[in-house]
């Protein structure tokens, strides 16, 4: 993910991308209001000006950085086409490193919102926006289903070997949970042999779902 703060509008997107540096250097454990002030290009007690502590920060962050994911899928600013954005989510989750766009997180931040994510399991703030960005992920990965399902495919007469109709819901459903639990995995863990079959094996999820696309159509 490029750095959405390079230049901030005001002062509480400033307080922002000094956060969001910090937290990617230190990670959640090793943070502190501090670090954030020192990532401050103004003067660091404003950021207690503003926030009582860090997780207070920290999740104001989470949702500015929500609020822009759906303001650029509300916008069509993901200009793939509807399964490669499926796999390009998977990717991202699976190997940061290995996606070559602006909305992939780099790995340092993939490991720190696994931290902000367990966090949930005892911070009600926390786990008020996981619900919301669980929600928000759903619906883009739904409506991507759904235009996925509605490209042309091979044959309309002989429909091709596949699943019975496509849920866009339950598809959805599947794509997270598999990313959520890959991103775990990959954060929490130094093997990464078994990333391509992960990838690999949610492509073969969505052909035996969706239909085969008519690449002459």
């Amino acid at each position: 993910m490029d750095d959405p703060f390079t230049e901030p509008a005001n002062t509480r997107e400033a307080i922002l991308g000094a956060a969001f540096r910090a937290l990617c250097e230190h990670g959640y454990a090793d943070l502190t209001i501090k670090r954030i002030g020192e990532a401050f290009e103004k003067s660091p007690s404003l950021v207690y000006h503003h926030y009582d502590g860090k997780d207070e920060l920290l999740v104001d962050l989470l949702e500015y950085l929500l609020d822009g994911f759906e303001t650029a899928v509300s916008g069509n600013a993901f200009d793939l086409p509807p399964r490669a954005r499926l796999d390009a989510y998977v990717a991202a989750m699976t190997d940061p490193g290995g996606v070559d766009d602006e909305y992939a997180p780099d790995g340092r931040f993939l490991v720190a919102m696994v931290e902000l994510r367990a966090q949930a399991a005892t911070d009600e703030a926390y786990r008020e926006h996981f619900d919301r960005s669980d929600r928000v992920f759903r619906r883009f990965l739904e409506r991507s289903v759904r235009e996925a399902a509605a490209e042309p495919v091979v044959d309309a007469g002989t429909p091709p070997e596949r699943d019975d109709d496509v849920d866009p819901a339950a598809v959805a459903e599947t794509l997270q949970t598999l990313a959520t639990g890959a991103m775990l995995r990959w954060a929490t863990t130094t093997d990464r042999e078994w990333t391509e079959a992960v990838r690999e094996e949610s492509r073969q999820y969505l052909s035996r779902t969706l239909p085969a696309v008519d690449p002459d159509a």
